[in-house]
């Protein structure tokens, strides 16, 4: 999105779910840069099989749309934060445009907001701030199963050696990298790898008795 002086609203659309074609509006601002639609379907069309009853915390919700996607498609709660104080106060406006009652806006920086337990949280932070990495850890403590990164370089690089969190999906879009991690666990191979060893030594062990 290009920067204007400009303070007028803008408009995006809720691409599904409840909220379909439903409009918010937004502020500009340096840096806010609402997800785009190709991206955000995306994404969702991943979470789709676990995001009903979820708990979610959009922690640099600019626009707030990543929130208003997931309470679209049956999130539990959504927290909002975000540090520009009339962009926040305009997605307080849309939450009760919208009449939704499971969503909390959380003015300031995010650090003040690093508290509680979430199932899914989003980072899309300002891109100059190269935020992720440290993000990933601060996160943490909030026993995230799955994380939304989305960033202007590549992912997979830096993302590979963790065992915390492992990618599980990802795509690019323009120059737009992203994707969705998941808090560590075997991959499908060594899950199957590991099913038959267990099941070699049980059958070892049974020949020996």
């Amino acid at each position: 999105m290009k920067h204007k002086s400009s303070s007028k609203r803008q408009i995006i659309r809720i691409v599904a779910g409840d909220f379909r074609h439903r409009h918010i509006h937004f502020v500009e601002a340096p840096d806010l840069r609402p997800t785009g639609a190709r991206i955000r379907e995306t994404l969702f069309n991943w979470l789709h099989p676990v995001i009903y009853g979820k708990t979610c915390l959009d922690l640099f919700a600019g626009s707030g749309i990543l929130g208003f996607e997931a309470l679209s498609r049956g999130a539990k709660h959504v927290t909002f934060v975000e540090k520009n104080r009339r962009a926040a106060q305009q997605i307080a406006q849309n939450i009760k445009q919208l009449s939704i009652d499971n969503a909390t806006v959380r003015p300031g920086d995010y650090r003040q907001a690093l508290s509680g337990q979430y199932d899914i949280i989003f980072l899309d932070p300002p891109y100059a701030l190269r935020l992720l990495p440290i993000l990933i850890e601060q996160v943490k403590p909030l026993s995230p199963e799955w994380l939304f990164i989305e960033d202007n370089r590549p992912i997979e690089d830096w993302l590979k050696h963790r065992t915390d969190y492992k990618l599980h999906r990802h795509k690019k879009a323009g120059h737009i990298y992203y994707g969705l991690l998941r808090a560590g666990r075997p991959s499908k191979y060594n899950r199957r790898t590991s099913s038959t060893l267990n099941h070699s030594v049980g059958l070892s062990k049974a020949s020996n008795h």
